[in-house]
């Protein structure tokens, strides 16, 4: 998770009673939006927490929307795809999540149409 600049405004938090379930930030970047830091807490994985997060985040923002990811088919569904073309902000992040959030994965950049 890229926890710089950490603004409490940023996120949406996903709640059942007092119990985390899930978040999504949206970061104002200079010349876009990004979506990022998107997490489900395990125990409640794969019931479409996520998916609303994402749904609920992209009504709140405006465009141009985009995200950074290893999972671009999850991303797909909503109107996000993976672009070869985009802000420096973008370019930024994707070196940030390459160098300092290491996975046997690829990233991605990925935009809202």
């Amino acid at each position: 998770m890229d926890d710089r600049d950490l603004q409490p405004h940023q996120f949406l938090v996903a709640k059942e009673n007092s119990e985390l379930l899930g978040f999504g930030r949206i970061r104002i970047r200079e010349n876009c939006l990004e979506l990022c830091s998107l997490g489900v807490t395990e125990p409640k994985r794969l019931q479409g927490i996520g998916k609303q997060l994402v749904k609920e985040l992209i009504l709140k923002s405006e465009t141009p929307l985009y995200l950074v990811c290893i999972i671009p088919e999850f991303f797909t569904p909503f109107g996000f795809q993976v672009v070869a073309e985009f802000p420096e902000a973008m370019q930024e992040k994707l070196n940030y999540c390459s160098s300092e959030l290491i996975v046997p994965e690829t990233y991605v950049v990925m935009k809202y149409v």
